[in-house]
């Protein structure tokens, strides 16, 4: 049994979740449930291999050697059915660089990047930064859960200068994991079009109640036109290493991106992360077998306590990653004032709006914590939208 209950203090270690919190927060003595790590303890395997790298004294440059390599592959297909064999396996420092080197290896500037909506923010900056046209196939909400506009898709990827999709699976923040069909569907039209797909799949670990992630290179035919994005930050709570690993088979694709990324000098391992990979990957799955569990248990706290307390709100049943999507459109404010609402009451979430359309109303909660933190920002809310409801 690990442990997932100890509480954390994380103040004064430069945490951006953490130090640079909102002061009433900070004075309410709630944990932020806004960016994306987890409060909850590495597993200790990592820890001891990360100590043990420390004790070499020696942190010079590292790069993805063969025990490195042998780690992530043989955890893609122990974990996922993956075989990475004939992909060409490229380091970088974290998921966001690698969409923005797609982004600038396969469209020029003005052309056009489509993105589903509500989705990660970072997808959209990734493009804008660029100077690439945003294109947007809004996510359907359809009796509570989300699909995709495959007519829309269809459509925004017909013209010549969209060039490259960028999708989110499993799915951040709605929940999703993509089934099987809906990725093949997904894939037959990007390939009629001539689109490229880079799949961030870095929550593709985090999965609930018995969904099961489909890596989307592996559909037939497609691990030619895509481009697979994965990393230990989610899956380990390792976000402050700095390193994903990405999977391309198509020769001209790989070359690109790598050119891309080498402008960049974002080729090479972390030292620390170098250790922690393959200690992750080789001794942990029983570890994310627990986390898993624990997080499901998280989801489910706050299932009943919403239904019971404030019914008046829908969180969207989740099938992966561990972010709620909690649905506060029954309040009848703006966003702004939504904003407000939360802060005022110490609970540090991150705004719907800032996923895109369809996401004004929404708020992204981060249920990776231990259950007695999630219980006191969950009696915050309760007092929070009390308070809103007796001033409407």
């Amino acid at each position: 049994m690990y442990d997932f209950k100890t509480h954390i203090d994380r103040t004064a270690t430069g945490s951006i979740k953490t130090d640079i919190a909102p002061e009433s927060v900070k004075d309410s003595g709630l944990v932020p449930l806004s960016v994306a790590d987890m409060e909850l303890q590495v597993a200790p395997e990592i820890v001891e291999a990360i100590k043990q790298a420390a004790d070499k004294g020696i942190f010079g440059y590292t790069y993805a050697d063969k025990e490195y390599i042998d780690a992530v592959r043989s955890w893609m297909k122990t974990r996922h059915s993956f075989d990475t064999e004939g992909f060409k396996l490229i380091t970088t420092n974290g998921v966001v660089p690698a969409l923005r080197f797609a982004v600038e290896a396969f469209c020029e500037k003005g052309e056009g990047v489509v993105i589903q909506p509500p989705v990660y923010m970072m997808f959209k900056s990734a493009i804008e930064t660029a100077e690439r046209r945003v294109v947007e196939n809004p996510l359907i909400f359809d009796n509570g859960r989300y699909v995709m506009d495959y007519d829309d898709l269809d459509k925004k990827t017909a013209p010549e200068d969209v060039k490259l999709l960028l999708l989110c699976s499993p799915h951040n923040p709605v929940g999703r994991v993509w089934s099987k069909d809906e990725l093949i569907r997904l894939g037959e039209i990007c390939k009629r079009n001539g689109v490229i797909v880079v799949a961030d799949e870095i929550h593709n670990d985090l999965l609930l109640n018995g969904a099961e992630h489909t890596v989307f290179a592996m559909l037939p035919g497609m691990d030619d036109i895509s481009i697979t994005c994965t990393a230990t930050s989610k899956t380990f709570n390792l976000a402050g290493l700095s390193c994903s690993n990405i999977f391309i088979k198509n020769e001209t694709i790989a070359e690109g991106f790598k050119k891309a990324a080498d402008r960049a000098g974002a080729g090479l391992v972390p030292y620390f992360a170098r250790s922690a990979t393959i200690a992750a990957y080789t001794q942990c799955a029983a570890w994310v077998d627990e986390l898993n569990s624990h997080i499901a248990a998280n989801f489910e706290l706050m299932y009943a306590f919403i239904e019971k307390e404030l019914p008046m709100l829908k969180v969207i049943r989740a099938e992966g990653t561990y972010l709620a999507w909690l649905d506060m459109r029954a309040l009848e404010v703006d966003d702004n004032a939504l904003e407000e609402i939360v802060l005022a009451h110490g609970l540090a979430l991150d705004e719907g709006y800032l996923f895109g359309s369809g996401g004004s109303g929404f708020e992204r909660w981060n249920l990776a914590l231990p259950a007695d933190i999630l219980e006191k920002a969950l009696l915050q809310l309760k007092t929070a939208v009390h308070k809103a409801l007796s001033l409407r």
